[in-house]
């Protein structure tokens, strides 16, 4: 009887399966991690360009408002020096001085300067104008040649009496005839734009353009050793600007050769052109880290794989393991993108909301579900709504934003603040006109904002305290007193000064002297509490009052009054003669002859030292100021206490 061998099918079947099992198991993982980590590379790539092409255009618009606001304002000063000059004639001499007060009330402008018809220059916004003659200058030569009046921005340019590079900004005058008359020339240092560029950072080889109309290079930040200056060959002034205004695109930069992701665009007030690029290595250098950083992970994943498949021994158990991770995984992305997305909305013009987005459970308290169909208003504190009506928003159609922070009522009744950011956003299909909102919870950065507002406020606060007294301190009272001299012509200062203060020091300690400086600091609180004026810690042993609105002998009624008020407090002094604490007065009051707050107070502190002098516990008041002799009158008025 022959024995019955296996089938050759069989038996490779049941070698073979698992290997191959394990072998797809392996090929499918690996292309999955590698797959993964492709699509997030790709994608976060795509992240990065995107969010820098909104970062670059952004720029790209404040910049060009800001060149355009600049050139206005002294465009506006340009076209009124020159209908002044055709319709009023030739001005005299001290159209200097009008010049030179433009220049100094525009903080941006440089220089201002008028040329006559053979570009000699006549006035100028300096001291002492000098006989040179710009004919030479391509601004002149082209107002000459040309009866246009519009205005002509050149540079970057030296001038003749600086080595600081220039944009001048010229504009054409005419006699009232329509003949050539000369030229009003304003310029604005290069350094003015260069210093503001700076703030940006853009990375490593980033830079930012001002050109004008023509092509030229009139800033770029940060300059290079050679630089291109003409740019009306380019592919920006040949192709791109005829097509669109405004545009971003990936190039090789001409001026360094990399290449670059720029944005530009052009102003539509004067023929100026904004560009702000960035390099590519810039914009993806997160990009780079972050790939490195997958790769490794991708790695030590598959590493991982090839462990597990070799340990395994059974397709089911493996299959079960790998279908837990991957549901924990899944578990984990949706905990995170439901905690840490913004709320966007999307409302129709009349204000109701037609999506929402699933992040508002987590940052509104309310679904999707219980806000569609509701007014954007209804969500809105009512002290808010008004500000958020839609007829406010000033959004331009189709690009325009707005940023707006309003409170909301959670469910729960706790009230948080969000920061919104409209859009208006247009339906090619539809062509209907819909506003996309953004929300972002911004209740602990108000919180933030309130306290380090209060914070600052405390400061203040007591920065013009003195910190013993309670008493306004030294600035506080020169605050006061440069307020009140320039308002008030009858004005008294009282300088007081405690007699013995050292003897009680040393007598009875400094606990004892800080303690008699808060009492009498207190005192002249409440003397002056109802005259409108100011009592002060001088500084040490000594007090100011400021009494605007006071005479000679109103002051000197006050001063007796606070004397005799600190004496009755009794306070011990054993360094003093009557063995209690008193003050000596000097008083002085504001005559015609008082040029300024300084010398008030000097008369009053040699008015102090006189009564120090005579006997201390008593009030001098300051003798007249004489002016031209520098001297003062030796006879004073003064009263005094009797000793105790």
């Amino acid at each position: 009887m022959t024995a019955k061998t296996p089938s050759a099918p069989s038996l490779i079947g049941r070698l073979s399966t698992p290997s191959l099992i394990v072998t797809m198991f392996l090929l499918g993982m690996s292309a999955c991690v590698l797959g993964l980590v492709v699509w997030k590379a790709y994608d976060a790539r795509r992240i990065a360009l995107v969010q820098s092409e909104t970062e670059i255009r952004n720029l790209v618009r404040s910049l060009t408002e800001h060149a355009s606001h600049t050139i206005q304002s002294v465009d506006v000063v340009v076209d009124d020096l020159v209908a002044l000059l055709r319709f009023r004639g030739t001005p005299t001499t001290v159209f200097n001085d009008r010049l030179r007060e433009i220049v100094d009330n525009l903080p941006h402008l440089r220089r201002l300067a008028v040329l006559d018809e053979r570009g000699d220059l006549r006035f100028a916004s300096i001291a002492q104008v000098p006989h040179i003659n710009y004919a030479d200058r391509s601004y002149f030569n082209h107002h000459r040649d040309n009866p246009h009046r519009e205005l002509l921005i050149t540079g970057p340019l030296l001038p003749r009496t600086s080595s600081q590079p220039v944009i001048a900004l010229t504009r054409r005058i005419e006699t009232p005839e329509g003949q050539f008359a000369g030229v009003v020339v304003a310029t604005i240092e290069s350094d003015y734009f260069l210093e503001f560029y700076k703030m940006f950072k853009l990375g490593t080889n980033g830079s930012i353009n001002l050109i004008n109309g023509d092509g030229n290079v009139l800033i770029r930040w940060p300059a290079l050793s050679t630089q291109v200056r003409d740019l009306s060959r380019g592919n920006l002034f040949q192709k791109r600007l005829k097509d669109s205004p405004t545009g971003y695109h990936r190039i090789v930069s001409p001026f360094d050769g990399l290449v670059k992701y720029y944005a530009y665009e052009k102003s539509g007030r004067y023929p100026l052109i904004v560009t702000v690029s960035r390099s590519e290595a810039s914009v993806l250098s997160g990009w780079y880290e972050e790939l490195r950083s997958d790769i490794l992970v991708a790695i030590a994943l598959l590493a991982c794989i090839v462990l597990l498949a070799t340990l395994l021994g059974s397709q089911l158990r493996y299959r079960q393991r790998v279908e837990n991770i991957l549901r924990e995984r899944e578990a984990r992305f949706r905990l995170i993108d439901a905690n840490i997305a913004d709320v966007v909305l999307l409302l129709d013009n009349k204000g109701v909301l037609v999506f929402v987005s699933q992040s508002s459970k987590a940052v509104l308290g309310f679904t999707p579900e219980q806000l569609i169909g509701q007014s954007c208003f209804d969500l809105v504190h009512p002290d808010d709504a008004s500000s958020l009506r839609l007829h406010n928003l000033q959004l331009d159609q189709p690009s325009g934003s707005e940023r707006r922070e309003f409170r909301l009522v959670r469910p729960d009744g706790t009230m948080i603040w969000l920061e919104a950011n409209f859009r208006f956003t247009k339906s090619e299909r539809t062509r209907r006109c819909d506003i996309v909102c953004t929300l972002r919870d911004v209740t602990q950065r108000k919180r933030m904002e309130d306290e380090v507002e209060a914070l600052n406020f405390r400061l203040a606060e007591m920065a013009k305290t003195d910190g013993l007294t309670g008493l306004p301190n030294r600035r506080s009272l020169d605050d006061f007193i440069n307020n009140v001299f320039a308002t008030h012509a009858d004005l008294a200062v009282l300088m007081i000064d405690i007699d013995y203060f050292k003897g009680l020091n040393d007598c009875l300690g400094h606990q004892a002297g800080d303690e008699g400086l808060r009492q009498i600091g207190k005192l002249l609180g409440d003397v002056v509490a109802n005259t409108g004026g100011l009592a002060a810690r001088y500084g040490g042993e000594e007090f100011a009052v400021i009494l605007p609105g006071s005479d000679a002998k109103a002051a000197m009624a006050l001063a007796e009054t606070a004397r005799i008020k600190i004496r009755d407090l009794a306070l011990a002094n054993p360094a003093a003669p009557n063995q209690r604490l008193t003050v000596s007065i000097g008083v002085a009051s504001r005559t015609a002859a008082t040029p300024d707050a300084s010398t008030l107070f000097r008369e009053a502190d040699i008015a102090l030292y006189e009564a120090k002098r005579r006997s201390r516990d008593c009030s001098v008041a300051a003798p007249v100021y004489l002016g031209d002799a520098g001297s003062l009158v030796p006879e004073v008025e003064a009263r005094s206490g009797t000793p105790a």
